[in-house]
């Protein structure tokens, strides 16, 4: 009686303990923006790859004050990276290290103007979140952009490049008003 019990108990214990999950319904305003493609994201922080060498800038006191080397504050920076239309845009900071020579005339952030390829967006109903991805290439860089929205606006876009090592950035989203 007694194994009876405490298996009843732990099975209550147990299936009580699962995790709810907040779906959003269909008529969530992040669909709509989403399907807009007028989307302008605009970062909070950089989360850079850590590496000896950045290291070494950080701890010469080349870092804003409030950040540190894992992640830094981007507040009042005027960065974004913008989806309208068919086309995609952005000028973020860079921090990081480049791994192979820079010509004169590179952007020292991520710039570029132009048309996505392999431009791919979906909804992960289990995650609650879309996820977009695209490659563009601007002058000698290649970026591959991955970029995670929320329900709630807040943001996460990835940035791989040939040249330079990964960085993350962390903000949120919003629609891109007609006049801009």
């Amino acid at each position: 009686m007694r194994t009876i019990l405490v298996f009843i108990f732990a099975y209550s214990f147990l299936s009580g303990c699962s995790s709810s999950k907040n779906v959003i319904s269909d008529t969530h305003a992040i669909h709509n923006l989403v399907a807009s493609k007028q989307i302008e994201f605009i970062a909070t922080s950089a989360n850079p790859t850590v590496t000896q060498s950045l290291n070494a800038v950080a701890n010469s006191g080349l870092i804003p004050p409030g950040s540190t080397i894992s992640r830094i504050d981007l507040m009042g920076t005027g960065n974004y990276l913008k989806i309208f239309g068919d086309s995609v845009s952005a000028n973020l900071p860079y921090y990081g290290e480049r791994q192979f020579g820079g010509g004169y005339g590179a952007a020292p952030g991520i710039e570029f103007n132009g048309l996505p390829e392999n431009y791919t967006q979906t909804f992960i109903s289990d995650k609650q979140k879309y996820a977009i991805s695209f490659q563009v290439s601007h002058k000698s860089d290649r970026y591959i952009v991955y970029i995670d929205i929320y329900p709630n606006t807040s943001s996460v876009v990835s940035i791989n490049m040939a040249n330079r090592n990964a960085i993350q950035y962390n903000g949120n989203v919003k629609a891109i008003k007609e006049d801009e």
